[in-house]
């Protein structure tokens, strides 16, 4: 990290100008838009449970586990859950739960940490833009926010209870942090930096590893020589020859090779059971392995500080004593917990991917270009200038400011590390695409200050003002509007499926335990209609992975269940025939619709309401015990 002057950019005047107004312009831009946008939401709120395999039903379901698990004082199950979170991590989560905490167990007010994610994404775009440029921050800074506040795709999120729209803001907070720490020798800028890192590894492990990759390399661009001199004198002041030599005299080293032996062995062996003195053993993926490595590594790690490795960090830039102590430290800690450190790796992976999302860069080029285009920007021609004033901003990079690359950078990084994943979705531009307009607002900046316009001379931000207030013009009616998006937000053109959920309220109210089967995907969407309703768990008996394995176990453990149970209401989710296209795909599916023909033989459950739903290619069946069933 290098210093200079901690001001946010420098007028052409060279007068002293208050930092306030253009922030505030925008905030308060922002929220009257957000105030609008929630009003469109609660309007269709309905509609927002449009798909049951979609991630915000899990997403909820977890807020709400977190919420009831607090409202009922169970601290064990709250602090589980909480450790549970190893695909997602938990900020997010903690953060709707604490919403409904206040507000209570709906939710139309889950959506809040979005919305006000997609508020903070606007905010920081135009603070970062403008710090990013010597000159007419304002005018860059307003650029940006514009597009974030215009786009139909941010907009969409804004009200979902999904991790893009807070995803996007903690990425821009990370980059602001990091272009004040890299403006100041004040540590309070790098302080902050931690933990906004640290917050968004808590939030998902995709955009903090994008951020990351940004930041370093804006600082390697910034000061080139710099790092090459500092790893020279650092790697210089070890005896690598004493060191190797107390690495072969400790036993854990001996530890940690056979246990990265046994992880590669049983990745090789694959996903078959392991015959061991006539005994069974099945150790993939090796989840247990991988941690039980981590944490002898860790311990090594500890030794290592000991013997100098601590005084080393001490001699590092007080700033990045800052980043270590509130960012790396808690990092570790949490990778520390069970399974994490693998399922943290799977994620960053080329492995997260179905198998049939393996088609090359090419299309990865095209289709997330399409994406952008028509997803992300209100008409093509907003794509094309963006584009443009992107251009010029990688043409004048080295005018920008320290730490003003990273926005660049991140673009640049995230946009070529996207088309070659093979696992490609529209929102997976969320975060780095805000990235990119404040790159296209500091393109304008550098328009302005630009030899092109040098005659323009003091009527130079009078031109950035005039198009700036164009571009306004042009995305201002977008600011009162509903989103748009494939993936994102409600969906009135598809039916709810809280009609289906509706359809047994009344049963699901009466009972006092409930039972429900489906074939079709719909396992979350169940629960957490359930669990909203009642705010305590019991109520809802768990068979969602069936009675036994596929074919004659289940059913046979279905009929015991029958024989055995003391739930009172059976509820059945029955596809159509030409209803819920990929539900075969779900093994959960399939078992519960082998047990279809077996529940409308038996004799112990009597149906008493059932209603086909031809929209939504299903038919729900409601069974009550009988009379002589108890």
């Amino acid at each position: 990290m290098t210093s200079a002057d901690c001001t946010a950019s420098v007028p052409d005047s060279g007068r002293p100008t208050p930092d306030w107004p253009m922030p505030t312009i925008v905030l308060v831009l922002s929220l009257a838009s957000a105030a609008c946008l929630y009003g469109h939401f609660l309007g269709a709120h309905r509609a927002l449970w449009h798909s049951g395999d979609h991630d915000r039903n899990a997403h909820y379901l977890y807020a709400l586990e977190l919420a009831t698990a607090v409202r009922n004082g169970n601290v064990y199950r709250f602090l589980d859950e909480v450790q549970r979170a190893r695909v997602w991590p938990p900020l997010q989560g903690l953060l709707t739960a604490g919403v409904l905490l206040v507000g209570g167990l709906d939710y139309r007010l889950a959506v809040l940490p979005s919305l006000a994610g997609w508020v903070g994404t606007a905010f920081f775009a135009a603070l970062l833009a403008r710090r990013a440029v010597p000159r007419h921050g304002d005018l860059a800074g307003l650029t940006a926010a514009l597009f974030v506040l215009a786009s139909p795709s941010h907009r969409a999120y804004a009200t979902d209870v999904m991790l893009e729209s807070l995803g996007g803001c903690l990425t821009l907070l990370v980059l602001y942090c990091y272009a004040r720490a890299a403006q100041c020798e004040d540590t309070a800028p790098a302080r902050w930096l931690g933990l906004a890192l640290t917050a968004l590894f808590l939030h998902k492990y995709n955009y903090w590893l994008l951020a990351v990759f940004a930041l370093l390399a804006a600082d390697v661009l910034q000061r080139p020589w710099g790092w090459g001199h500092g790893a020279s004198a650092a790697f210089g002041r070890v005896d690598w020859g004493a060191w190797a030599r107390a690495q072969l005299r400790n036993p854990l080293t001996y530890v940690l090779a056979g246990l990265l032996l046994a992880i590669v062995g049983v990745i090789h062996h694959g996903d078959r059971p392991i015959e061991l003195a006539g005994w069974s053993v099945s150790l993939y993926p090796p989840h247990n392995i991988v941690q039980v490595f981590y944490g002898v590594l860790v311990l090594r790690f500890v030794g290592w500080w000991r013997g100098g490795l601590g005084a080393w960090v001490g001699g590092l830039d007080v700033r990045l004593r800052q980043v270590v102590r509130w960012h790396v430290v808690p990092a570790l800690g949490w990778l520390l917990l069970p399974k994490h450190l693998s399922f943290f790796l799977w994620y960053l992976s080329l492995d997260n991917a179905s198998d049939d999302q393996h088609s090359g860069p090419s299309a990865g080029v095209r289709e997330y270009g399409t994406w952008a285009v028509e997803h992300y920007h209100l008409a093509p021609w907003l794509a094309h200038l963006a584009a443009g004033l992107m251009v010029i901003a990688l043409l004048s990079w080295r005018r920008l400011r320290p730490g003003g690359r990273a926005a660049l950078c991140l673009v640049v990084i995230a946009a070529s590390l996207a088309v070659v994943h093979p696992n490609r979705k529209a929102r997976n531009l969320h975060s780095w695409l805000a990235g990119a307009w404040v790159v296209a607002g500091g393109g304008l900046a550098s328009l302005l200050a630009g030899p092109a316009l040098q005659r323009a001379g003091r009527a130079r931000p009078w031109l950035g003002g005039a198009a700036v207030g164009a571009l306004g013009i042009a995305l201002g009616p977008a600011l009162w509007r509903a989103g748009d998006a494939p993936e994102g937000g409600p969906h009135l053109q598809r039916p709810s499926l809280l009609d289906l959920t509706d359809f047994y309220r009344d049963e699901r109210d009466q009972a006092k335990r409930l039972t429900v089967l489906a074939s079709l995907p719909i396992q979350s969407l169940v629960q957490w209609t359930t669990l909203e309703r009642d705010g305590r768990w019991g109520r809802l008996e768990d068979h969602w992975y069936g009675f036994g394995d596929e074919g004659a176990p289940n059913r046979e453990g279905f009929a015991r269940w029958l024989a055995s149970t003391s739930c009172d209401t059976l509820v059945y989710f029955e596809r159509l025939p030409a209803g819920a296209p990929g539900a075969d795909d779900w093994p959960t599916c399939r078992l519960h619709a082998e047990l279809r023909d077996l529940l409308r033989a038996q004799q112990r459950f009597r149906l008493v309401r059932e209603q086909t739903f031809p929209r939504h290619g299903c038919r729900v069946l409601v069974w009550k015990r009988g009379e002589g069933g108890a």
